[in-house]
């Protein structure tokens, strides 16, 4: 009779009359209902087991899928006694019979496992009390991702499995692969979200610190250039603040240790700039064969020893600003490339044929006094004008001596936090000896004999022993000794200095230097060293020394200078 409406039908094997279902149609349809609706690996292996439990009453079962990071053959699920020959096992994938079925991709029926010498754990296999073995390979598609291994009561040496178990067993084997290739999908899938989502948040928390870190750096240059309040230096101060936002070009003049460096972050950080690079770079501290590498870069093979391309400072501030310290120290030829460069608002690479257009705002700074440089020939005139659109001097700390307890106090304040202890408090002796000290190495002098004035400070106080200042190249005792200094050539001259005894600056500086080598033993380096004292760093002092010709004296010099 032909139905006249809808027809409902069970929902579950279960439910239907058993009469029309043998038990092995049961065991296929709910194997194939619990594949399709699991997501588990686990349990996906679980329900190709009880399926095959239920099918060909197995005693023992196994499934081993392939790893992708090692790509052996690694236990996924067993079940029964006999099971434990794969338990945790950790198979080649062309090792033993397992291997063999894998590579094939075909089943294979071991009638007596005892008779076979094929196994990859040979006596693993015996102790398990394995009797018959028929290995079925796992495909999903082209790919094979594992075995599925049992020991069946139904299959023996008399009666091996027949075409029909066979293919029920691959039809429920492929059924698994597909399922547990999915699972593996969405697990990866699942993975990935995971890792995704751990990255993206600590990328929040790396952009949060930047900019913290950035603003306690800035609060921190900015506190740092706002320490001093007398005329001297807010002039200089007046002037950057005249100048940061104007994006043109800047020229910092002062002696060594003065600030040259902060004021030029300060300008950075005031500038429409600020959210773009700041790129400095020392151009005493490289070999003449590299500045010329560090400033344009250079391309892939273009001399020995350039095995990458890599980009110059000045591509790596674009947009930003540059600030090329020591900028007297360049060398001549150095000096009409980074002309070009200014003129033409592009870079070219060693060994490169393309130009690079780059936006860079340049602040420049010397310890030199150029004009001198620009009559004895060292430094091009035509650079000299583009770099000096807007000097700005920044008086040496010995003019500064009302601001010397403010920068002292900021110091130790700031050093004693960083190395977790009280703050120290200055006696009036001690900064009495402050500010009667000369300080050739400026501010940047100062902050060493501070921090370790924190370091030896242990009855909560600093006193002039901790200061150490006795017997220094700039103390008050040693001032009448110390080589006079020519004024920088934007520095006022008072009417009171004798014009008798003025020597360039050149000469002043070679004194300096010489002067602070013979106290030290010739020492360069290190703490107590004469780059300590001129507060300079070693490798900018051993430049200086090539370029003013100083040398330690040797047995001939002396000799020379004998007294006859």
């Amino acid at each position: 009779m032909r139905a006249r409406g809808p027809v409902r039908f069970p929902q579950h094997v279960d439910n239907m009359d058993a009469d029309h279902l043998s038990l092995t149609e049961r065991a296929i349809i709910d194997t194939a209902i619990s594949l399709t609706s699991g997501r588990d690996v686990q349990e996906l292996c679980g329900s190709v087991l009880d399926a095959v439990e239920r099918m060909y009453d197995a005693r023992s079962s196994w499934i081993l899928l392939q790893q992708d990071g090692s790509g052996e053959l690694i236990t996924a699920a067993c079940r029964g006694p006999g099971a434990s020959a794969y338990a945790d096992a950790h198979v080649p994938p062309d090792a033993g019979l397992v291997g063999i079925v894998f590579a094939q991709g075909e089943p294979l029926f071991v009638p007596d496992v005892l008779a076979e010498d094929r196994w990859y754990d040979a006596e693993r296999v015996r102790r398990a009390m394995l009797k018959t073995v028929l290995l079925i390979p796992l495909r999903c598609g082209n790919t094979l991702i594992g075995v599925l291994g049992l020991d069946s009561a139904q299959f023996s040496s008399a009666s091996p499995p027949g075409a029909a178990a066979l293919a029920r067993l691959q039809g429920i084997a492929a059924q698994a692969a597909v399922a547990i290739s999915n699972a593996r999908l969405v697990d990866s899938i699942e993975q990935d979200r995971l890792r995704l989502r751990r990255l993206l948040q600590e990328r929040r928390q790396l952009r949060q610190e930047v900019v913290h870190l950035r603003d306690t750096m800035r609060e921190s240059q900015a506190h740092s250039a706002a320490v001093g309040e007398s005329a001297e230096w807010r002039a200089a101060l007046e002037q950057v603040q005249l100048v940061a936002p104007a994006d043109s070009t800047v020229l910092l003049i002062g002696e060594t240790g003065t600030g040259k460096e902060l004021v030029a972050h300060a300008i950075h950080e005031q500038s429409r700039r600020r959210r773009h690079p700041f790129i400095a770079v020392n151009c005493a501290a490289f070999p003449e064969s590299l500045v010329e590498s560090e400033l344009f870069g250079h391309e892939r093979g273009a001399f020995t020893g350039a095995f990458e391309r890599k980009a110059g400072k000045f591509e790596l501030a674009d947009r930003g600003t540059l600030f090329l310290d020591e900028i007297g120290e360049l060398p001549a030829g150095v000096q009409a490339k980074l002309l070009r460069v200014l003129q033409e608002r592009e870079v070219t690479r060693i060994g490169g044929a393309k130009p690079i257009a780059v936006n860079v705002r340049l602040v420049a700074a010397t310890n030199r006094d150029l004009q001198e440089a620009l009559r004895t020939g060292s430094f091009r005139q035509d650079l000299y004008y583009r770099l000096s659109v807007f000097p700005v001097t920044l008086p040496p700390l010995r003019q500064r001596a009302d601001d010397i307890p403010l920068l002292a106090r900021y110091f130790v304040q700031r050093f004693a936090e960083r190395q977790g202890r009280p703050r120290p408090q200055l006696t009036a002796a001690a900064i009495g000896a402050l500010q009667d000290y000369q300080w050739p190495g400026n501010v940047r002098e100062l902050q060493n004999v501070l921090e370790r004035a924190v370091i030896l400070a242990r009855s909560g106080q600093i006193t002039p022993a901790e200061l150490a200042l006795d017997g220094a190249a700039g103390s008050p005792q040693n001032a009448e000794q110390a080589a006079p200094r020519a004024p920088l050539a934007s520095e006022p001259t008072t009417a009171s200095e004798p014009t008798t005894h003025v020597v360039s600056f050149t000469e002043a500086e070679r004194r300096a230097i010489r002067k602070a080598l013979e106290m030290t033993g010739w020492r360069i380096s290190g703490r107590g060293g004469a780059a300590d004292a001129l507060g300079l760093k070693p490798t900018t002092l051993h430049a200086k020394m090539k370029r003013l010709g100083v040398h330690r004296p040797t047995a001939a010099d002396a000799a020379d200078t004998a007294p006859s």
